[in-house]
C-alpha cells in the first residue's frame, strides 16, 4: 500500500515536471490582459512597500480599478492571484538578472502543471488505474485551454486549482477518520475559500461541497435521516471556509471601507441574456467550449459512468462546472472580453476532465475516441499559444461592428479559430525565447534549445517513473527544468534592455525613504514594474491634466522624481506644476527619457537682502534665500534688471565646504531655462530657484554664484571687480 502511494506521488511529480517544462517552453513573460496588469500592479505594491493599491497604473482608471475612500486606486480583482504571485514577485525584485513581472507571471505555468497533477491524484483516489490517471492529467494539460492559459495572466485557472485542492482535501477526509478527517475538511474549506478570494463567484460552489459532504455522511450512516445532528466534517469545512471569507472581508474593508464591497462598478453585473450567455459559452464559434476543446464533449458519457462508481464525486464535479456555466452565462460580459475561448469556464474544466477517466478505463474503443478528439482539441490550444490573441481581437474593430457585438461571437467569419492563423509569423511569436526587437523577429536559439532539452529530460523522467525505474532521474529533471527556466528568463531579461534602464539605475542609486516616482507614459509603468529594483512608490498618472494627483502627491511627499520623455518643460503641465511646487534638485537625460528630482524646501529659509550688482547692464540680485536640509542646499534668488539684458546669461552656483573644497555646482538658465535673461523686462522681478545635492557628510560653508556668457565663458563682475557673489553658508 505504501509503495503504491509512493509510486502515485512520484508519477504525480513526474507529470508536474513534464507539463511545467512544456509550459515554460510556451511561456511568454509578458502580460496578456488588463486584468493581469491590475493584479500584477497590486503584487508589485505589496512586495515593494506592503501596500494594496495599483497607483503605478493610475492611467488605467476605472478600467480595472476603483478608488477607495483614501483616494487611491485598487484593483477590483480578487486577492488570491495577488497573494499567490507575491513570493515570485519578491524574487523578481531581489534577483538582478530577471524581471519582477517575468517572475510573477511564472505563476500561470505552475498553476496549470499543479492542476494536472492534482487531477492525476483525484483519479487515482477515485479508484481508477494509474494509466487512466496519467492520461487524464496529460489530456487536461495539453488538449484543453489549460495549455494557452498556462501563459496568460487571468485568475480563472488559479480558482480552478483551489477548487480542485478542495476536492482532493474532501477525498482525503473520506479516506481517513477522526481528527485527520476533520483536519482535511478544514483544509478543504480553506481551499474553497481561497478560490473565493481569487474570484468571488467561486463562493457559489460552497453549497455543492457541503451537499456532497452531507450526502457522503448520510451514506455512511453518520447522521439520522431527520438531520438531528450535523456531521463534524461539514462544520470543519465551514470553519476553513470562514477563515478565508474573513480575509476577503478584511481586504475589501482595507481597500473600499466596507467588507461587503469588492469595488465592481454598477454596470458590471449579472444582467446579461441568460440563455444567450450559456449557449455562447458552449456552442458559439467565438467562445464555445465545444469548439475550443471538443474532447470535453466526452465528459457527459464519462460522467454517467463516474456516477455509478463514485456518486458524491460525480455530482460534486458536475455541480462545480454547471454552476460556473450558469452564473457566468448571466454575466453582462459572458464572453470574458479580450481572451481565448471560454475563459470563465476555466475553473470548471478540471472537473470535466475528471469525467474522462471512466472512459479511458472502459476499453479500447473509448480510448481511441478520446485520443482522436484530443488530437482535434490540441489544434486550438496550439493556435492560442503561438501568438497573442489581442491583434485579432483588435482587428474586429475594423469590421464596423461595435465592440463585443453578438455577431463577432456567433458568425464563423469572426471566429479567432479561423482568423488567428493570419497573425502567425516569426516576428509575432508569443514566447520568451522569441521576443521581437524593433518590430523584427529575434529568436534566441540557445534559450530555445535549453528549454527543449528540459522538456525531453522531463519526458524521459516521466517514462522512467511510469516503468518504475530510475526514479533518481526525477531530481535531475527538476534541476534541469529550473536551470533551463532561469537561463531563459535571464536571456529574455538581458535581451529586453532599453534606454530607460539607465534612468532606473540612477533612480535606485539616489532614492531615499519618503520619495515617490511619477511617470506619464503607460509603457514606462510596465518597464518600471519589471526592471526597477528600488522601493519607491510609483504613480503612473493619466494625461494630460492628471486631475488632482499633483496636489495630492505634493502634500504626501517631500521629494518627487519625474520620469518622462525629453519634451521641453514648457510643454508639460505636470512639470510646470512641479517647478512651482518645489526645487529641481537633479536632472539627467538619455535617449528618449529625462529624469528630474524635485524637492519641497524647508519652511524656513535664511534670507539675505542685496542688492548685488553684476555687469554693466544693471542686473541686480535683489534677494537670496538659503536653506540646508539633509543633503540638499536650496537657493531662492530674486533678480531684477534696469533694462533688458543684451545677452542670454547662465547662472552658476558653487558650494564650498569649510575646507574650501568645491562640493557641488550647477549651471542653468534662470528659472529652469524658462526665463533667459534677454527676455527680462525692465524693472521686472524674476524668481529663480536652485537646489544642489551634496556628497554624503558634506556641509556647505560658502556659496558663490553669479552670471556668465555661455558663448565666451566670461563672468559678469561686481563693481568691486569680483566675478561672483559670495554668501555665507553654515
Amino acid at each position: 500500500m505504501n509503495l503504491a502511494k509512493r509510486d502515485s506521488r512520484s508519477l504525480a511529480l513526474a507529470l508536474f515536471l513534464f507539463l511545467l517544462a512544456t509550459y515554460l517552453l510556451n511561456f511568454s513573460g509578458r502580460p496578456h490582459s488588463s486584468d493581469g496588469v491590475a493584479m500584477l500592479a497590486t503584487a508589485e505594491s505589496l512586495v515593494r512597500r506592503g501596500a494594496l493599491d495599483m497607483d503605478a497604473y493610475l492611467w488605467m482608471g476605472l478600467q480595472q480599478g476603483s478608488f477607495g475612500p483614501d483616494g487611491l486606486l485598487y484593483s477590483r480583482k480578487g486577492l488570491g492571484q495577488v497573494l499567490a504571485s507575491v513570493p515570485l514577485a519578491w524574487l523578481g525584485l531581489h534577483l538582478p538578472s530577471v524581471g519582477l513581472v517575468q517572475m510573477a507571471l511564472l505563476l500561470s505555468p505552475l498553476v496549470a502543471a499543479l492542476t494536472a497533477s492534482g487531477l492525476y491524484l483525484a483519479v487515482v483516489w477515485a479508484g481508477y488505474g494509474e494509466a487512466a490517471a496519467l492520461a487524464v492529467g496529460l489530456l487536461y494539460g495539453l488538449a484543453t485551454p489549460a495549455l494557452p492559459y498556462s501563459k496568460y495572466d487571468f485568475s480563472d485557472p488559479l480558482a480552478g486549482l483551489a477548487l480542485l485542492a478542495a476536492l482532493l482535501a474532501v477525498m482525503a477526509a473520506w479516506r481517513n477518520a477522526g481528527r485527520r478527517a476533520l483536519a482535511w475538511m478544514v483544509a478543504a474549506g480553506a481551499a474553497a475559500g481561497f478560490a473565493a478570494l481569487t474570484r468571488t463567484t467561486s463562493l457559489i460552489v460552497a453549497p455543492v461541497f457541503l451537499g456532497a459532504i452531507l450526502w457522503q455522511a448520510h451514506r455512511r450512516g453518520q447522521w439520522s435521516r431527520r438531520l438531528r445532528r450535523v456531521p463534524g466534517e461539514a462544520l470543519a469545512f465551514v470553519a476553513g471556509l470562514s477563515v478565508m471569507l474573513v480575509l476577503l472581508g478584511l481586504s475589501n474593508y482595507r481597500r473600499y471601507g466596507n467588507p461587503l464591497v469588492s469595488g465592481y462598478l454598477p454596470q458590471e453585473s449579472f444582467s446579461g441574456n441568460w440563455l444567450a450567455g450559456i449557449a455562447g459559452l458552449l456552442f458559439s464559434p467565438g467562445r464555445g467550449l465545444l469548439f475550443y476543446a471538443p474532447l470535453l464533449a466526452l465528459a457527459l458519457p464519462g460522467w454517467a459512468r463516474l456516477r455509478r462508481r463514485a456518486t458524491a464525486l460525480a455530482w460534486l464535479s458536475l455541480g462545480i462546472f454547471m454552476l460556473h456555466l450558469v452564473v457566468y452565462g448571466k454575466w453582462f460580459m459572458w464572453h470574458g472580453g479580450y481572451a481565448w475561448g471560454p475563459r470563465f469556464l476555466l475553473p470548471g474544466l478540471p472537473f470535466l476532465a475528471l469525467c474522462l477517466a471512466p472512459l479511458w478505463q472502459a476499453g479500447r474503443r473509448w480510448r481511441v475516441a478520446v485520443l482522436l478528439l484530443a488530437a482535434v482539441s490540441f489544434v486550438p490550444q496550439v493556435l492560442g499559444s503561438l501568438v497573442h490573441f489581442a491583434p485579432f481581437e483588435d482587428s474586429l474593430l475594423n469590421t464596423g461592428l461595435p465592440l463585443y457585438a453578438p455577431a463577432t461571437f456567433w458568425e464563423w467569419r469572426y471566429s479567432p479559430l479561423l482568423g488567428q492563423w493570419r497573425y502567425i509569423g516569426p516576428a509575432s511569436l508569443d514566447f520568451a525565447w522569441a521576443q521581437p526587437l524593433a518590430g523584427t523577429a529575434h529568436l534566441d536559439w540557445v534559450a530555445l534549445a535549453c528549454m527543449l532539452a528540459a522538456v525531453l529530460l522531463a519526458a524521459a523522467a516521466l517514462a522512467a517513473t511510469w516503468k518504475g525505474r530510475w526514479r533518481a532521474l526525477l531530481p535531475s529533471a527538476g534541476l534541469a527544468v529550473a536551470l533551463a527556466a532561469s537561463f531563459m528568463l535571464g536571456r529574455s531579461f538581458a535581451a529586453g534592455q532599453q534606454p530607460l534602464d539607465a534612468a532606473l539605475r540612477l533612480l535606485q542609486s539616489s532614492e531615499r525613504q519618503g520619495d515617490a516616482l511619477v511617470t506619464l507614459r503607460p509603457s514606462d509603468s510596465q518597464a518600471i514594474s519589471d526592471r526597477y529594483k528600488g522601493r519607491l512608490p510609483a504613480y503612473g498618472l493619466p494625461q494630460p491634466e492628471a486631475g488632482q494627483w499633483p496636489q495630492w502627491l505634493g502634500g504626501h511627499y517631500e521629494r518627487l522624481w519625474l520620469l518622462r520623455d525629453d519634451t521641453p518643460l514648457e510643454q508639460n503641465a505636470l512639470e510646470r506644476w512641479l517647478a512651482d511646487w518645489g526645487y529641481q534638485v537633479l536632472q539627467k537625460s538619455g535617449k528618449g527619457w529625462r529624469l528630474a528630482l524635485y524637492a519641497r524646501p524647508p519652511e524656513l529659509m535664511r534670507r539675505s537682502s542685496g542688492p548685488w550688482v553684476l555687469g554693466s547692464e544693471g542686473i541686480r540680485l535683489e534677494q537670496a534665500g538659503i536653506a540646508f536640509e539633509g543633503d540638499t542646499v536650496f537657493l531662492d534668488l530674486t533678480w531684477r534688471a534696469a533694462a533688458t539684458p543684451s545677452r542670454s546669461y547662465k547662472v552658476f552656483v558653487h558650494v564650498y565646504d569649510p575646507s574650501g573644497n568645491l562640493v557641488a555646482q550647477a549651471d542653468s538658465m534662470p528659472a529652469l531655462w524658462q526665463r533667459p535673461t534677454d527676455t527680462w523686462l525692465p524693472g521686472e522681478l524674476v524668481e529663480d530657484r536652485h537646489a544642489l545635492l551634496l556628497p554624503a557628510g558634506a556641509r556647505p560653508a560658502v556659496i558663490r554664484l553669479g552670471l556668465y556668457d555661455p558663448e565666451t565663458g566670461e563672468r559678469l563682475t561686481t563693481p568691486a571687480g569680483q566675478d561672483a557673489i559670495e554668501l555665507a553658508g553654515w
